[in-house]
């Protein structure tokens, strides 16, 4: 007597052909392995370890107008993004838009992504933060004030001023000052303010002469 038997092994399936043999009083069993199911290993295969390929989300007819715009426009900045989101578009991958226009494949792969997130605003270049905002004469004057003022006097806690404590003190009163601005201060007015000096021992009877 012969049957196909299936096993599910780590939720795939297998087939065996199981065969009975009666030899007098005794039955003796065989087994066969014939290999897996292949509808159901196929199928898991498929979507097994891949991921889905980066490209652009459908493209409306304003956005059409506006890549093929950006396309031939003075600044490479919008001209290099305009060409990678058409290309993309077209079907093509990050491999062979990286091909084509010889960019590298993070840089495809970020303006896609940002594209598919942000739409037609990745052709708007970040305003710059700009310059340090400029202090008026009253604070500059206020900040030449403070270096010539021992810390003690203001209730300090220490003896000597940095850029960086002056610039912690100066925000405490209301007055938004960096340390660099305060640094461009000093040299412009050829200020001296006391720099803090570590205390040294030593064993010589010279050494206080030295100093």
């Amino acid at each position: 007597m012969a049957y196909i038997e299936i096993k599910t092994i780590s939720e795939c399936k297998y087939r065996y052909e199981r065969v009975s043999v009666r030899i007098g009083d005794k039955v003796n069993h065989t087994s066969r392995y014939l290999g897996p199911v292949a509808s159901i290993n196929k199928k898991r295969r498929l979507n097994t370890g891949r991921k889905p390929k980066l490209r652009t989300k459908e493209l409306s007819l304003e956005d059409k107008a506006l890549v093929n715009k950006s396309i031939k426009h003075s600044k490479s900045f919008v001209k290099d993004r305009a060409k990678i989101i058409q290309l993309s578009s077209e079907g093509n991958t990050i491999k062979q838009i990286c091909q084509k226009l010889k960019f590298d494949k993070k840089k495809v792969g970020k303006i896609i992504r940002e594209f598919n997130e942000k739409g037609l605003k990745i052709f708007e270049r970040k305003k710059s933060p700009g310059r340090h905002r400029r202090i008026t004469k009253e604070e500059r004057a206020k900040i030449i004030q403070w270096l010539n003022t021992h810390p003690e006097r203001l209730n300090l806690h220490f003896n000597n001023w940095s850029q960086n404590k002056l610039s912690q003190f100066a925000k405490q009163n209301n007055l938004q000052i960096s340390p660099s601005q305060i640094g461009r201060i000093i040299k412009q007015d050829e200020l001296k303010y006391k720099a803090k000096r570590s205390k040294m021992y030593s064993n010589d009877k010279n050494f206080l002469k030295n100093i």
